[in-house]
C-alpha cells in the first residue's frame, strides 16, 4: 500500500511508540486492551461474532433508534486483529456523521504532519530606521496555525521579543500581525447562518486561547503587543509599542523570537476529547499545507481525500467538507469509519497514527471526554472503561465510532450512525443511552 510519509519524523520512531504504548499501558484502566491480540481461535471469534451478529439486529430496531419512524441507522463491525467483517447494516450508506469526522481529520493531521511536528508561532523583524538614541522597527507576529496558542505562551514571546529588540538598541516598535499562513476566511457549503462563533468561528492562523471571536488574530495581535509594552517598561531600556495592524514581512526577514509550540499531537488529542469544532477546522487547513496544498477548503478536502484513500479507505460515498463535520453538506459512511479506525489500531503498519488509539487521544466510556457521562447506566454501564470512540451530534445526528474488545479478545473497530432519531417522543439522552447499547453488545458484556 502506499503511505505518506510524515514530514517530520524522529529517528527511531517505532522506538519511540513502543515506549509511549509502554507508558499507557502500565496505569491505564483498559491495560489489557490497548493492542489486539496476535493470537487467532477461530472458534471463539466465531462465537464472538455469531454472538454480534445475532443480537445487534434486534437491539437496532428500538424505538428509541428511529424503529419504523423514518430513522436512518447504519452499523458496521469488524475485526481489527484480522481484518474481517462481523457485521454491517447500511454500512455503505451516505450519511451525515457530525463529529465523527474528526476522525479523519485526526488521521489526516497526524499522517501528513507526525504527531510530534510542533507549530511554532514566530516574531519577524522588520527593517530598523532612526539615529540620535531612538530607534525603531516593525516587527510582526507571525502566525504557525497553533490551535493551542495561549497567553501565557505570548507572554514568553514578548518577553524573549523585547530581550531581543535591546540586544539591537531598538526602543520603539509597531507590532503587526501576519496571518497569512491561512486563506481569509469564508464559509464552506453547509454552514448555515445559524451557526455562531460558538459553533465555528472563522478559520483563522492565529489565536489566543481558544478564544470565540470573529477576529481572533487581532485580538492576539493586540494582547501581544500589551504583553510588549510591559515587558519593555521594566527591567532595562525602555522599549515603547503600539499595534499596527495586519503586515506581511519577507520571510527572509530575520526571526526575533519564537514559542516552542504545542504539537499536531497534542491539538489532536484535545480535539477529540472536547469535540473542539475550532481546532480541527485550523488542522484540516494545516494538513494542507504538508502536502504542498493552499490552505483553503478546497486544498483541504483535496488533501483529506487523497491522505484517506492512500490508507486503503473505501471513499465512495464519502463527501469531506470541513474538518469539524459541522457542515450539513458532509457525508461518510460507516465503512469508511470502520477502516480508518482499522489503521490506526495496525500501529506497526501506521506508526503515525498510534496516538488515536494507544495513545488514548480519544474519549473512553464513562472516563474521559465527551464519553465521560455517557455508559453510566444499564446495559451500556458493563463496557465503562472499555469503549474508546468519537461521539457526534447534530440537531438531526447521533453518531459514535470507536474500537473496544470483544470477548474473543480481539479488537472490534465500530460506527454507528443515526440520521432523524425520534427526539419528538425521546429525549437526546435516551437516544444515546441506546446507542451506547449496542457499544455494549460489540463488548460482548450484554
Amino acid at each position: 500500500m502506499t503511505s505518506i510519509t510524515p514530514r517530520r519524523t524522529r529517528a527511531g520512531a517505532f522506538l519511540a511508540i513502543v515506549a509511549v504504548v509502554a507508558v499507557v499501558l502500565a496505569p491505564s484502566p483498559v491495560a489489557a486492551l490497548a493492542t489486539p491480540s496476535t493470537r487467532f481461535d477461530q472458534r471463539a471469534a466465531s462465537s464472538t461474532d455469531a454472538r454480534i451478529s445475532s443480537l445487534l439486529p434486534g437491539r437496532m430496531a428500538s424505538s428509541r433508534l428511529g424503529g419504523a419512524e423514518g430513522a436512518v441507522l447504519a452499523v458496521e463491525v469488524r475485526d481489527a486483529a484480522t481484518h474481517r467483517l462481523v457485521f454491517s447494516r447500511g454500512g455503505t450508506r451516505s450519511l451525515r456523521g457530525a463529529s465523527t469526522a474528526k476522525l479523519f481529520t485526526s488521521t489526516v493531521a497526524l499522517q501528513t504532519m507526525g504527531g510530534d511536528h510542533r507549530l511554532v508561532t514566530r516574531v519577524r523583524l522588520g527593517p530598523i530606521s532612526g539615529t540620535d538614541g531612538i530607534r525603531s522597527a516593525t516587527v510582526s507576529l507571525v502566525a504557525g496555525g497553533d490551535p493551542l496558542l495561549a497567553s501565557s505562551d505570548l507572554d514568553t514571546l514578548a518577553q524573549r521579543t523585547v530581550a531581543a529588540l535591546r540586544s539591537r538598541g531598538i526602543n520603539k516598535v509597531s507590532v503587526t500581525i501576519d496571518d497569512t499562513l491561512f486563506a481569509p476566511p469564508t464559509r464552506p457549503s453547509g454552514w448555515p447562518d445559524s451557526y455562531g462563533l460558538d459553533v465555528v468561528r472563522p478559520v483563522r492562523a492565529l489565536v489566543r486561547d481558544g478564544h470565540l471571536l470573529t477576529d481572533v488574530s487581532t485580538d492576539a495581535g493586540r494582547y501581544f503587543t500589551a504583553r510588549v509594552a510591559a515587558r519593555g517598561a521594566l527591567g532595562g531600556p525602555m522599549v515603547r509599542a503600539s499595534y499596527g495592524g495586519r503586515l506581511h514581512l519577507s520571510p527572509a526577514r530575520p526571526t526575533l523570537a519564537a514559542t516552542t509550540g504545542h504539537t499536531v499531537e497534542q491539538s489532536v488529542r484535545q480535539m477529540l476529547l472536547e469535540s473542539d469544532n475550532q481546532i480541527a477546522e485550523m488542522l484540516f487547513r494545516l494538513s494542507a499545507l504538508a502536502t504542498g496544498r493552499s490552505a483553503t477548503w478546497t486544498g483541504a478536502q483535496k488533501t483529506a481525500m487523497k491522505v484517506l484513500g492512500l490508507l486503503g479507505v473505501p471513499l465512495a460515498g464519502v463527501r469531506i467538507i470541513d474538518g469539524s463535520g459541522a457542515s450539513r453538506d458532509s457525508r461518510l459512511t460507516a465503512r469508511a469509519l470502520t477502516i480508518v479506525l482499522e489503521r490506526a489500531v495496525d500501529v506497526r503498519a501506521n506508526p503515525a497514527l498510534a496516538p488515536l488509539y494507544v495513545g488514548r487521544a480519544m474519549p473512553v466510556a464513562a472516563r474521559s471526554g465527551t464519553l465521560a457521562e455517557r455508559f453510566a447506566t444499564t446495559p451500556s454501564s458493563c463496557a465503562a472503561g472499555k469503549v474508546v470512540a468519537k461521539t457526534g451530534a447534530l440537531h438531526d445526528v447521533q453518531a459514535l465510532s470507536g474500537v473496544t474488545p470483544g470477548t474473543d479478545g480481539h479488537l472490534k473497530a465500530f460506527a454507528i450512525l443515526l440520521e432523524n432519531p425520534p427526539i419528538n417522543r425521546y429525549s437526546v439522552s435516551a437516544v444515546r443511552v441506546a446507542i451506547d447499547g449496542l457499544a455494549a453488545t460489540i463488548t460482548g458484556c450484554w
